[in-house]
This record gives structure tokens, sequence and C-alpha cells, in this order.
């Protein structure tokens, strides 16, 4: 059986460290990792769902891509929570000073399943998992590293610096 392993830490350091923004009409909902947020609860209580999730298409492996690829990846992402017939929300994710920020969506529903599936589907790191209250909690993805498994892998070198 193929090791599967987690992010490095450094990556879910700054994962956890990042401020999420949620965009419902003219507002704007702000989540932090393992705070509760009334207005987030509010959100999916008007939508009738316990639970949502945030996933992008951006910067798969926590590799930095170019805009035109992760505008492209974006669009195969919203297309693709689409055609689960999920609500899906505008949302982006990133530092408190802005210089790293990722667009993405807030998708409502599905107990979580089918955001994890997008989330490996996109080769993402990680994604946010929100609770019925509102909560925001980082759910890593785990892959082979390269070479080592199936598709997809973590990218070559990503734990050369890290113990596996």
């Amino acid at each position: 059986m193929t090791q599967r392993l987690p992010p490095p830490a450094a990556m879910m350091a700054a994962f956890a460290d990042a401020v999420y923004r949620v965009y419902d009409g003219d507002s704007k909902i702000e989540l932090r990792i393992g705070q509760a947020n009334p207005a987030m609860a509010a959100l999916l209580a008007r939508h009738g769902v316990a639970q949502g999730g945030l996933v992008t298409g951006e910067n798969p492996f926590g590799q930095q891509q170019s805009d035109e690829a992760n505008a492209a990846a974006n669009a195969a992402l919203a297309a693709a929570i689409d055609s689960l017939g999920l609500v899906r929300l505008r949302s982006d994710g990133g530092s408190e000073d802005g210089r790293w920020n990722e667009p993405g969506f807030l998708v409502l529903g599905g107990e979580g399943e089918p955001v994890a599936m997008l989330a490996q589907a996109y080769r993402q790191a990680a994604w946010v998992r929100i609770d019925e209250q509102g909560r925001a909690h980082l759910a890593p993805c785990h892959y082979c590293r390269a070479g080592e498994g199936p598709e997809p892998c973590w990218p070559p070198g990503l734990f050369d610096d890290h113990a596996g």
C-alpha cells in the first residue's frame, strides 16, 4: 500500500493563519480557522444546509501558476460545482497583508464529500470545512509522493526539506 501524505507543516500553518472571505450579495463574511462565525451560521441556515466548504482551483499543490491557468482552473471548478447541482458563492482566502490571495467558492451542502472530492480533483493541498456554527476547519488532502503512487501526487521536491 502506498503512503499518502498530508501537506507539509509550513503549508498547513500558512492556511491556518489565512483569512477566508465569503461574498453573499453585498455582504462579506470573514472566517478564521477554529472560530465560530454567527453570520456564516446564519447563511448556512438560510440555505437549509448543515455545512459548507471553501475550495479553489488555483495553484494546485500550493505551486504558483499563471493568472490564466488559475482563471481557467476556477472556471472549470465552477462548472464542476454547478454540474453537481450545488449552490456556490464567491470566496477568497489569503494572507492578512494581501500578498497571497486565492479566489474560489463556498460550496453549500453535500455534507463535505463533494468538496473533498473537488479539492482532490483540482489537486488542492487542503480545503476549508465549515460547520453548522459557522466555524472553519482545515481539511488537508493526502497524496502520494511524486513517483510513489497513482496520480495525482505531490510534486517532486516538495518534501525534500521536511521530515516525511
